[in-house]
């Protein structure tokens, strides 16, 4: 009886299988492209709530949020509009005050990058992160600001406690707006209601499989404080919306921010509150592309002037796939995902097998599909999700009859050769970065979308260059020798008009390797990619419709950022690396800090280097251009180190290139740099005691780990989530330190 039951189940379980579902309506076939769909008219809206629900109930596949990963998860949308509410001087001594001071390390000049620390030539402004250990539970959050200039004087003057988890900041003349999350808790409501369109709707969990009464919601959100008196500051406005913060920018006091939360065919009104009071959304202010994605998410655009909050914040509300990368320019804002294309003709083996066996009224469900005029791709998946649904409830009903356990394992094997006949087509793979355009006006005009093939690394894998998009994307995965040459990694530079459309493009490089880090200057493309050795490269933009290959050096090791030095040399950031003796990889060895010349673009020349430590040692500059300090007036580079060293004596020689390093030092590494000189190490600043080196062996976590730097005329400043510390930017001594933060437990120790 239990291998009948079995092979009762299998036809519906198959099926599931091959088109990935987890649930009635929801299907999923990966590696093959979807359909082309005209996208002539642009952005859509829809007309009310339920054609968002069928829109994402046809689209929302694979999704963490849909399915069944999303059951359990669901909102009370009345209880919501209260989310905040549940959780219930001018500068001193005018003249002292820094006359040269750093600011936020950023890509785009005039367009200004949230942090953890900000500086305004007096006050530092910093948010202790206490290394992202954030439980919730109506734990707060801080933000200290401290009296920094002159520094024998320097003290903590205000704290801002803040509920919830503060991811960075903005100041601006007597304005500080932070950025974060925090989570809301509500009872379940098991009943189920459904207002008119655009109204409120309250969505009960229905046999969500928890014992808890209770669900949790994330909360983003941007809070302005009045900072005027600094000892004092005030909440002035707050701005909360359901899911989670993604980026900001600041231009000229104009701060734009995006927010992104799941979109769920179940709930589909995303969510938005001002000072403890909800918003209403019309449905016809969602924007949508007619395209099948996976991972629907609203993505809020929400624009704030802090010259003015009394005037109205601008919104825009975009249906979109998981945002991944932004790229900021003084006038248009872009925003980029990696869609991997995932069609299939869906509906064809179930039309050839089982479409005659459905009921009536299933049939007619079908027809009633057919004859809508939805999307050609719309129709096809909802009827797959009603054959779904027609098919568990026959398997799974034994009294059915409708098909015979005998009969089901026949169709299932005509199931399962049609499927596989037309998944034999020549179908071509494909991974591309889907880029989004939204002008930076008081609308959020939606201006363009574009794609390229392959996936950008990050935001300095793009760049906005008059009327022109550049971009850099890898394709494929890296091939470790034993990939076919046809399937293994490539990399591509694309240029793309102001209505993304493709005008440029250079493709090939570096076949079986990956882009590390890119950037752009001018009519330039600095290019690092990286599997065994690092090649540089120079590319040349001039011409938008004809990029071109000029230089390139290879050399070991490869550069995680690069930043600019002047107009004939650029700074790289990355990792030393050995070949590996067998295999087609490099083990990477400690920091390695490199200066290239690109005078003469036809041959880049790598002019300078500086290593640091063995295997193991990091920096948080690797990952965040934002802890890279550099000014070439001030002959000063500042990146944060966290060294490891090799005890030699517990490895017999020769050392393997594998061999990992006991962390002997945290802290600030301060470099004198010229192209005639190179780099020359002026010093170490740390914020750790001897103690927490002394038990740290080959692991190593603390507060008192130096993230940050920055300077006011002749004072160096590092910054970690326990002190803030000033020294003499000459002499390197230190002048006084002030902590903002208590030390907080090391996991690793016992």
């Amino acid at each position: 009886m239990k291998s009948e039951t079995i092979a009762a189940l299998s036809i519906f379980s198959i099926a599931l299988i091959l088109i990935g579902c987890t649930g009635p309506g929801q299907v999923f076939f990966p590696g093959v492209p979807n359909p082309p769909v005209s996208e002539s008219g642009g952005l859509k809206s829809f007309s009310n709530w339920g054609e968002v629900s069928e829109f994402l109930k046809a689209s929302q596949y694979g999704s963490y949020y849909g399915g069944y990963y999303g059951r359990g998860m669901l909102v009370d949308m009345i209880a919501l509009p209260s989310m905040a509410n549940a959780k219930a001087g001018a500068m001193e001594e005018a003249g002292s005050q820094a006359t040269d001071y750093s600011s936020t390390n950023i890509q785009v000049e005039g367009v200004d990058e949230a942090d953890i620390v900000k500086n305004d030539g007096k006050y530092i402004y910093a948010v202790p992160q206490d290394n992202g250990y954030y439980y919730g539970n109506g734990e707060t959050s801080s933000i200290v600001i401290l009296d920094a200039y002159p520094a024998e004087k320097m003290k903590l003057i205000s704290e801002i406690g803040v509920e919830g988890n503060v991811q960075e900041i903005f100041v601006y003349k007597d304005k500080l707006a932070a950025f974060g999350n925090d989570y809301g808790q509500d009872k379940y409501v098991m009943e189920e209601t459904q207002g008119a369109a655009g109204s409120q709707q309250k969505i009960a969990c229905v046999d969500c499989g928890m014992p808890s009464p209770y669900y949790n919601y994330n909360i983003a959100f941007m809070k302005v404080y009045d900072i005027s008196d600094r000892e004092n500051p005030k909440l002035e406005k707050t701005y909360e919306v359901k899911g989670s913060y993604v980026q900001s920018r600041m231009i000229g006091g104009k701060v734009y921010s995006i927010f992104q939360d799941g979109a769920d065919y179940r709930y589909p009104m995303p969510l938005y509150a001002v000072d403890g009071v909800q918003k209403e959304i019309a449905p016809t202010e969602v924007k949508y592309f007619d395209w099948p994605d996976q991972s629907y998410n609203y993505d809020t655009f929400i624009g704030v002037d802090l010259d003015n909050l009394a005037k109205e914040e601008s919104r825009k509300i975009v249906l979109m796939g998981y945002s991944q990368n932004v790229y900021v320019s003084q006038e248009n804002m872009y925003i980029t995902y990696t869609r991997y294309d995932s069609y299939y003709p869906m509906w064809e083996p179930y039309d050839q097998v089982y479409y005659k066996y459905f009921d009536e009224a299933t049939k007619k469900k079908i027809a009633d599909i057919d004859a809508s005029e939805k999307s050609e791709w719309v129709k096809e998946r909802l009827k797959v999700g009603v054959a779904n649904e027609f098919l568990q409830r026959t398997v799974y009903n034994e009294s059915s009859g409708l098909i015979e356990k005998a009969t089901s394992l026949i169709l299932q094997q005509e199931f399962n050769s049609k499927a596989e006949s037309i998944a034999q087509r020549p179908w071509q793979q494909s991974e591309r970065t889907v880029i989004n355009k939204i002008a930076l006006d008081n609308s959020f005009t939606y201006v363009a979308k574009g794609e390229v093939p392959g996936r950008a690394l990050n935001q300095f894998s793009m760049d906005e260059s008059g009327d022109y998009f550049r971009i850099a994307t890898t394709v494929g995965q890296v091939s470790r020798g034993m990939m076919p040459t046809e399937q293994a990694s490539s990399n591509n530079v694309y240029v793309l008009d102001g209505s993304l459309e493709t005008v440029g493009s250079l493709e090939g490089l570096a076949r079986g390797e990956t882009i590390y880090s890119a950037r752009f200057m001018g009519e330039r493309l600095y290019l690092v990619t990286f599997k065994k050795i690092d090649p540089f490269f120079v590319i040349n933009l001039s011409d938008p419709k004809n990029p071109k290959l000029e230089g390139k050096l290879k050399i070991p090791g490869y550069s995680d950022y690069l930043h600019i030095y002047d107009e004939n040399h650029v700074i790289g950031l990355g990792k030393g690396a050995v070949a590996a003796e067998q295999g087609d990889f490099a083990w990477y060895q400690g920091v390695k800090l490199s200066l290239f010349d690109v005078s003469d673009i036809s041959n880049p020349k790598e002019v300078a280097k500086y290593e640091i430590g063995d295997r193991g040692t990091d920096s948080y500059a690797l990952q965040d251009h934002k802890a890279f300090l550099f000014s070439k007036r001030k002959n000063l580079l500042v990146i944060p180190i966290t060294l490891a060293e090799i005890d030699e004596s517990k490895y017999s020689s020769p050392l393997p290139a594998s061999a990992y390093g006991d962390f002997t030092f945290q802290g600030a590494y301060v470099f004198s740099l010229t192209p005639q000189d190179g780099f020359t190490l002026r010093g170490r600043i740390t914020h750790a005691d001897e103690e927490e080196l002394a038990k740290s062996g080959e692991y190593y976590w603390s507060n008192s780990n130096v993230k940050r730097s920055l300077y006011m005329d002749n004072y160096l400043y590092t910054v970690s989530d326990r002190f803030v510390k000033a020294n003499g930017l000459g002499s390197l001594e230190e002048i006084s330190s002030v902590q903002i933060a208590e030390q907080s437990p090391n996991p690793y120790w016992e």
